[in-house]
């Protein structure tokens, strides 16, 4: 069974993740992105990153997921580069 576009972006996603965070020199307990269930409003994704016991949250349209499926870029990169620098403060 193929995966879909926002799947593959959830996934290209938490990879980038751990790219940029290995880049910074922090360690994360645990990187999720996760959609759909009682957490998150439908056409969500919902990336977690927990680092020395600090969980951070981003939520991202389906869209911008979507658009992740081969690279992440735009808008989607700022916002989770954001995210890491409010972990490396």
């Amino acid at each position: 069974m193929a995966l879909t576009s926002f799947e593959l972006g959830k996934l290209k996603i938490v990879g980038h993740v751990r790219e940029e965070l290995d880049r910074a020199g922090i360690v994360a307990q645990s990187i999720r992105c996760i959609s759909g269930g009682i957490e998150t409003p439908p056409g969500i994704a919902r990336l977690t990153i927990l680092v020395n016991g600090t969980l951070e949250t981003l939520d991202l349209k389906a869209q911008e997921v979507e658009d992740c499926e081969s690279i992440v870029v735009g808008e989607t990169w700022h916002k989770i580069a954001a995210l890491i620098g409010r972990l490396a403060s």
